[in-house]
């Protein structure tokens, strides 16, 4: 286990090495969310809680954190024992088993890759967890972030530009309109991998897309 600092150096949080660690997708979506005064954020596979670090930095009222390994979950307890300033719940289970009172916000950095399009020769560590759709697919999560979120609530997220016709039409399906899009890129004039999404449940909103991210 070490101590890294996120997004600035006054800010610090523990990550074991062996597992998920926050990379520049997580800096990403930390820096694309915004949070208002008194709401109640759910991050969706919070792994250590680093984007619950980055909501701690908001007037919020309090953070909830689902995290379905339970390595990660205890470590996610001590960065919020350790770090964090607002009342924050650790939930170890599955998002799809979760039952709590509809939150304003919902964030998550998901798996990105399908179960069925991973090398069978693949080793399932706890690295790869975070990586492929083994607990979490992008439907369910669309789902499950439907299901717990207010009318009019708020999900941000990040994923792979490759699966957005996918992610629109599961948004859409779910009752989510796009508020707004925007595309990160590590240089220009290269392909974009990339893209955070804010979605309202419910809501009737015109699309932005907002400036190239560069990483």
């Amino acid at each position: 286990m070490r101590k890294d600092y996120f997004l600035r150096e006054d800010l610090v949080l523990y990550q074991d090495q062996d597992a998920f660690c926050f990379n520049t997708d997580t800096k990403f979506l930390a820096h694309f969310m915004e949070l208002r005064k008194n709401e109640v954020v759910l991050d969706i596979g919070t792994n250590n809680g680093a984007l619950l670090l980055a909501a701690d930095q908001y007037p919020i009222q309090s953070m909830i954190g689902v995290e379905v390994l339970e390595e990660a979950a205890k470590l996610a307890q001590l960065n919020a024992d350790t770090f964090f300033t607002h009342p924050t719940t650790i939930i170890n289970q599955r998002i799809q088993d979760v039952q709590i009172n509809p939150v304003d916000v919902i964030v998550s950095n998901p798996p990105y890759f399908r179960d069925e399009a991973t090398n069978p020769g693949v080793k399932m560590n706890r690295r790869q967890m975070g990586r492929i759709e083994k607990n979490l697919t992008l439907v369910e999560l669309i789902e499950n972030a439907n299901r717990l979120l207010k009318s009019n609530g708020r999900f941000y997220f990040v994923h792979r530009c490759n699966r957005l016709n996918e992610i629109v039409q599961c948004l859409f399906a779910h009752h989510f309109c796009i508020k707004h899009i925007q595309i990160a890129y590590t240089k220009e004039k290269q392909i974009a991998k990339t893209v955070c999404i804010e979605a309202i449940k419910e809501g009737h909103c015109d699309c932005e897309v907002l400036p190239p991210y560069f990483i």
